[in-house]
């Protein structure tokens, strides 16, 4: 017989089950072999005169005829076919031969009858219930035909009558040889189930592992994938996935978790899982988790005929990628901000360069006229703060227009606080009306000296103070403090207002370029950006918090400096708050 085919695997190729089939024919061409030698050892006994009822000369033609067809289908490999229905025909030739042959060893009440029984248990392994039926129909119309030669005897080729004792010998011979064929294809077919098991078992074991890498790898991936059936059950999901969206039923049917909060869905109002579901077409949505932004990409699955089907829901993390494009949006707003600066600091040198020389001239007209000596005062302290101020604004404009950049910072020296706070008040309180907010000046800003570049500070401290007067007036609050104190060796700055505070939609955005609560045409949102860049070139930092009073308190942390300051005459300034 020729050899088992080995245990077949659920992943084998179409080639090993091709030849899986294959074998099977070579094993049924074996057993065909083997019964050709049993029928004519069966000759020879008759042609011995033991059975001499049996036409010999049948045998020999089926002998003849089952040999020659044994040899063409073993030379012929395209004729052993692949299948169950290819060894079911083989099979079911065998059982045609068995037919001749019974039919001349005597028909019916040859022993050899109980063949038909191993035919059919080969046939029923070989095509399972279906061939069993027809195999049944065959052996019967075969049995009938045989039983239909004891009636007519011109149908009679050989009858089964020998003599004492081979007659008992032919009965035993007969009872062996069946037992002992349908005992090997039993046997067979156990140890084909066997093989069939483990290697059911094998791909088990197989498909658990590979899930299980398939299962861990996308567990590590920094996206969550779910699966969706179409009734809405969630079939299968990652961590990511069940963190993102935990399922809030308990029999796991899919809802949307960001609904409530507010989802961005492509088209609008139609919720991309459900649309990929009835639809067929994919669809995405945007929403947040905490200070994460994520997008959920659905695609149907295919499904079989005309049922919905299933949904894949990936879930991707586009924080960064907003942070890439909002990173791009404000480069190329200050790349325009840059060229109009250029344009704009060309056209206002002329205007300050006329405003620096008639505040000279308004100065020495001031002195030349003489008269009430404090209004001469105030008026000259006027045209120096206007010709020092236009002076800066001439280096500004000047930097911008040779290299597009806001002058170098002057790091090499310390600084004394109170000018450049003195200054800033001078510019943003000088010209409020008479019952505007205040700002009172805690007395130990006079003792503090800074390491900071004077313009710089100075131009901080101006959109500090002018924020905190604007947040005050559109809230009503009625004072702005300053104050100022030592921390080991960092001085720290403190604005604070009683205005409505930080806005939340714009907290975590403070410092950003472009980011401002204020209506169109009243704020840039480049002040605080500014300042905050400023600060941290001069080695300190800026931060800014709500007040637990209301209102909003703004903390400037710079080095502190080492030059002394000499006692200088009182300034009066109103208390410290408490």
């Amino acid at each position: 017989m020729a050899e088992e085919p080995s245990r077949l695997s659920i992943f084998a190729d179409s080639r090993e089950r091709d030849d899986f089939g294959a074998d099977r024919i070579r094993w049924l061409i074996t057993l065909r072999w083997v019964a050709m030698a049993g029928v004519l050892a069966a000759t020879g006994l008759v042609l011995a005169g033991y059975f001499p009822g049996v036409a010999w000369r049948v045998l020999l033609l089926v002998v003849a005829v089952g040999s020659v067809y044994n040899y063409f289908l073993l030379r012929r490999a395209s004729g052993l076919g692949t299948g169950k229905r290819a060894a079911v025909s083989q099979a079911l030739v065998d059982l045609v031969l068995l037919t001749v042959v019974l039919w001349a060893a005597g028909g019916i009440s040859s022993p050899f009858i109980g063949f038909y029984v191993f035919h059919l248990a080969l046939i029923g392994i070989l095509g399972g219930p279906g061939a069993t039926l027809v195999a049944t129909a065959a052996a019967l119309a075969a049995a009938g035909f045989l039983a239909l030669t004891e009636w007519v005897p011109w149908l009679q080729i050989g009858v089964w009558d020998p003599a004492p004792p081979w007659d008992t010998v032919g009965n035993v011979a007969a009872f062996t040889t069946t037992v002992a064929a349908v005992a090997y294809v039993v046997l067979h077919a156990v140890r084909e189930l066997r093989d069939r098991e483990q290697a059911l078992a094998t791909a088990r074991d197989q498909a658990e592992l590979e899930y299980q890498v398939i299962s861990n790898t996308l567990d590590e991936l920094e996206a969550g994938l779910e699966v969706v059936s179409a009734d809405g059950r969630i079939e299968w999901r990652n961590r990511l996935a069940d963190e993102l969206a935990p399922s809030p039923n308990v029999d796991d049917t899919w809802e949307c978790p960001f609904a409530r909060r507010g989802c961005e869905t492509q088209p609008a109002g139609l919720c991309p899982v459900w649309r990929a579901r009835d639809d067929g077409v994919e669809g995405r949505c945007r929403f947040t988790v905490g200070d994460r932004c994520y997008e959920m990409l659905s695609f149907p699955l295919a499904s079989r005929g005309n049922e919905p089907p299933r949904v894949m829901n990936l879930y991707v993390d586009r924080t960064q990628t907003l942070l890439a494009e909002r990173r791009l949006l404000h480069a190329e707003r200050l790349a325009s901000l840059g060229r109009v600066a250029q344009g704009v600091a060309h056209e206002l040198n002329t205007p300050l360069a006329t405003i620096r020389t008639l505040a000279a001239d308004m100065r020495e007209a001031i002195r030349s006229l003489g008269g009430d000596e404090a209004l001469q005062s105030d008026l000259a302290e006027s045209a120096a703060l206007i010709r020092d101020e236009t002076g800066r604004l001439g280096r500004i404009t000047h930097s911008l227009l040779i290299g597009g950049t806001l002058p170098r910072l002057r790091l090499n020296s310390s600084a004394p606080l109170l000018p450049i706070v003195e200054r800033a008040r001078a510019l943003v309180f000088a010209g409020k009306r008479e019952g505007g907010p205040e700002l009172e000046i805690s007395d130990s800003v006079g003792d503090l000296v800074v390491v900071a570049d004077p313009d710089r500070l100075l131009q901080v401290l101006v959109n500090l103070l002018q924020n905190s007067l604007d947040a005050n007036r559109e809230a009503g609050g009625k004072r702005v403090w300053l104050s100022a104190s030592r921390r080991v060796s960092m001085v720290e700055i403190v604005v604070e207002d009683e205005g409505g505070g930080i806005h939340p939609d714009i907290e975590a955005r403070l410092f950003e370029p472009f980011a401002t609560t204020k209506p169109p045409g009243e704020g840039t949102g480049l002040g605080l950006y500014a300042s905050y860049m400023l600060v941290q070139t001069m080695g300190g930092e800026l931060t800014i918090e709500n007040r637990d009073q209301g209102g909003a308190r703004a903390r400037v942390r710079l080095p502190t400096g080492t030059e002394s300051l000499a006692k200088g005459p009182t300034v009066h300034h109103r208390a410290p708050w408490p």
